[in-house]
């Protein structure tokens, strides 16, 4: 038996999209952080997927898909939202972003040791990013960046 059309896709597939994440991951400027539980889950999910693989005999063919898909779960640790130069990356397969000059309106809420970023485009809120760089390093980031009517509101949550 030898390798099927299926997994020769499937390899081409992570090969590019491998690619992909890490341009999009270099473009991003200033990166906006993860929960720890989720990058735990995601390990443990891709050692028990491998684990799971060299302890049950299979195939070459299927031994293939196995490591192809733990690779497959790894690659959510590579997605990464933020901010690039000339846009908001909201999303890991967010290939256009959002342009700054179409912000109408950035609130930002300090809480501990970070920094809560909502933006808001024609009257819709985007997702929610955190970022743990000084509010000064983003309020002149976004002052090179964001056209002359956008506002920016800043709050400071006093419960913490």
């Amino acid at each position: 038996m030898g390798i099927n059309l299926f997994t020769v896709l499937l390899t081409i597939f992570v090969v590019i999209m491998y690619v992909y994440l890490i341009l999009v991951r270099k473009s991003i400027l200033i990166k906006s952080i993860k929960k720890q539980f989720y990058i735990f889950l995601i390990i443990i999910g891709s050692l028990l997927l491998l684990a799971f693989t060299f302890l049950v005999e299979q195939t070459i063919d299927q031994r293939i898909r196995s490591i192809l898909s733990a690779l497959l779960l790894l690659s959510f640790l590579l997605d990464a939202k933020g901010l690039c130069d000339d846009r908001i990356i909201s999303g890991p397969f967010d290939n256009r972003g959002i342009m700054y000059q179409d912000i109408d309106k950035v609130a930002l809420l300090l809480k501990n040791n970070e920094i809560r970023l909502n933006y808001f485009k024609n009257g819709y809120r985007g997702p929610m990013m955190k970022f743990t760089i000084p509010l000064e390093d983003l309020l002149a980031f976004f002052s090179e960046r964001l056209n002359e009517n956008a506002e920016i509101n800043i709050l400071v949550d006093e419960e913490n």
